[in-house]
């Protein structure tokens, strides 16, 4: 569960998304990324978390072979927490640079078709109920949430190596 204006998620990602990317072209790992909005009020009034998880949600629909890069350049590029943000324009421009584009992207970007939809993702994790989760009663803490075949990363964000532990400990209770 990621915010794109999280500090933390993109400390996450910097540190994590080589061996993930790794993982997901081997086909030894599967990845969901949910992303939510909890930073709009952070954005100067921009609200650049849901726009920035609608631009994802528009990937994902239209362009769903490009997710995980234009995941990973949205984090690259990642505005501060208290500043506007980026404009459309500049989202449209990092995920053409991720290799995603169309006019159908750009127009859902524009229209923010899955606006809604991203309030509805972020009020059910605000609210505790996590999709695939072991412990149904986990509470959400803030971004960025991981979770590995339902139970939730505890250690440090910047640990790959702790990180990967955790996931073969996971992989090996599973089977």
């Amino acid at each position: 569960y990621v915010d794109y204006q999280c500090p933390y998620c993109e400390q996450f990602e910097t540190a994590n998304e080589s061996q993930i990317g790794q993982w997901v072209k081997a086909g030894v790992a599967t990845l969901e990324v949910h992303p939510i909005a909890i930073l709009d009020n952070s954005s100067l009034g921009n609200k650049y978390s849901t726009r920035a998880a609608n631009a994802t949600a528009c990937v994902a629909n239209y362009d769903s072979n490009n997710f995980y890069a234009v995941n990973t350049a949205l984090f690259a590029n990642q505005p501060a927490e208290s500043t506007p943000g980026m404009s459309d324009k500049q989202l449209i421009s990092i995920l053409k640079g991720a290799g995603s584009s169309s006019s159908t992207i750009s127009s859902c970007i524009t229209s923010q078709q899955f606006k809604g939809w991203v309030k509805a993702a972020t009020d059910r994790v605000v609210n505790g109920k996590f999709s695939g989760v072991a412990n149904p009663a986990v509470a959400f803490k803030g971004t960025p949430s991981v979770f590995v075949n339902g139970a939730q990363y505890p250690g440090a964000l910047t640990d790959a190596a702790a990180f990967a532990s955790f996931v073969e400990t996971q992989a090996t209770a599973a089977g």
